[in-house]
């Protein structure tokens, strides 16, 4: 993980220097729920969702005008599922997957008012599968590190991301933000799944005007 911090932090160094307002950051952390991940494989039992999906990203954009910004986003998530088992020495086998992704945006203003503003954003999301990794426990209460998953998956997705971002501002350089966002990824994550990976995601973060 700390690779990943080292790349958002250096994503973020460029704009510092400037003094004008029109240059921002953004750093958050939210929830994610992550769907159409994985199929029936070998007529096991599956589940989708095994712990707390989560991720942290930083953005850094320009103020075109009152109502237009850009922003480019870096994250760095994780999300598992997995499959579980009948009359075998086996309980349950959980994949997590970790993720890296940048997306730019543009954020459209629609409603202010006081210190609130309103923004809608679409966005192209690309994602890299960085790291792998699973669990499986046994019956005798043993953990094993075996490949019993499917590693067949997409390491390379990208979809379309749509998000709405609340903004309260503390002052004219600091304000918080709560960021629901939809995506749509443009292919499934296995050539078996029935439909493409789809991802629900609320965040809340930091937004820092130079």
């Amino acid at each position: 993980m700390k690779k990943y911090l080292i790349l958002l932090a250096i994503s973020v160094i460029p704009f510092v220097g400037f003094s004008q307002s029109r240059f921002f950051v953004n750093l958050n952390g939210g929830w994610d729920y992550t769907t159409d991940k994985y199929y029936n494989y070998n007529n096991y039992d599956i589940y989708e969702h095994d712990g707390m999906e989560y991720s942290l990203g930083a953005s850094v954009g320009m103020k075109f005008s009152d109502v237009v910004r850009f922003r480019v986003e870096s994250r760095f998530g994780q999300y598992s599922y997995g499959q579980s088992y009948s009359g075998a020495d086996l309980l349950n086998t959980t994949m997590t997957l970790d993720y890296f992704s940048i997306s730019p945006y543009f954020d459209f203003r629609v409603w202010t008012k006081n210190k609130f503003e309103l923004f809608l954003s679409p966005g192209l999301k690309l994602e890299y599968i960085s790291d792998s990794d699973q669990e499986t426990q046994k019956t005798d209460g043993s953990v094993s590190d075996g490949s019993y998953v499917s590693s067949a998956y997409s390491e390379n997705m990208s979809g379309f991301a749509t998000a709405a971002i609340l903004k309260y501002n503390i002052n004219k350089h600091l304000g918080l933000t709560l960021s629901p966002e939809y995506t749509l990824y443009f292919k499934k994550l296995y050539d078996g799944n029935d439909s493409n990976m789809k991802r629900f995601s609320t965040r809340l973060g930091v937004e820092w005007y130079f």
